[in-house]
């Protein structure tokens, strides 16, 4: 899986026309990680490839490789523009994501993993499902992404979830809404299975 998604990340930088370098001087990391993990022989933590997803101005499901496919393959789901102003246009049609048709997106090294719910990231907003296993830690580098809103609801398990230098204890049925560039982490509480819906806006996980 590692050295599946070190050629899916080398494919892309390499459609972007960006050089190891530029992609290192894009996301703050050096020119030797990233060629480790091209080369699968380093995974990127969860804040690493949001930085390298960032760079290269793509959704995370562009490094998720579908059975069968090789690494090598044209499509690429790219971040969707800032989205309309509040008198804009919005959606006239409704689309059914079936169950077992969800895109699917799991980190290196999480024992879980999130699915889409909404169509595509061609929307105002994003609707994932998400499920982690016990004893998970997102470790010690805090996830930030660009400016905007999510919102968390905990449907089973426990987690302790930090946004800046607030902590929350989160239960079944909790929701949590906070500013999506703000610095978190978080890490299942307890031995039960965490699952939970995560809201965002604008598009782009």
């Amino acid at each position: 899986m590692v050295r599946d998604l070190g050629s899916r990340i080398r494919f892309v930088r390499k459609k972007k026309a960006l050089t190891l370098k530029g992609l290192s001087e894009k996301t703050g990391l050096s020119v030797g990680f990233l060629s480790e993990i091209e080369r699968g022989l380093a995974e990127p933590s969860m804040a690493s490839l949001r930085k390298i997803r960032e760079a290269l101005e793509v959704s995370l499901i562009t490094f998720q490789e579908p059975g069968g496919r090789s690494a090598e393959t044209e499509d690429l789901f790219p971040l969707p523009p800032p989205p309309a102003d509040a008198g804009g246009p919005y959606i006239r049609d409704a689309r059914v994501v079936r169950a077992g048709e969800r895109k699917k997106l799991a980190y290196p090294k999480q024992p879980g993993f999130y699915e889409l719910l909404t169509p595509d990231l061609n929307r105002r907003l994003e609707v994932l499902f998400f499920a982690t296993e016990p004893g998970f830690d997102t470790g010690p580098e805090p996830i930030q992404d660009p400016p905007g809103e999510k919102c968390m609801i905990i449907l089973k398990g426990r987690m302790v979830f930090r946004v800046g230098e607030e902590t929350f204890h989160l239960n079944p049925g909790d929701s949590l809404y906070y500013p999506a560039n703000s610095p978190v982490s978080w890490v299942v509480d307890g031995s039960e299975r965490l699952e939970g819906i995560l809201i965002v806006t604008p598009p782009g996980f």
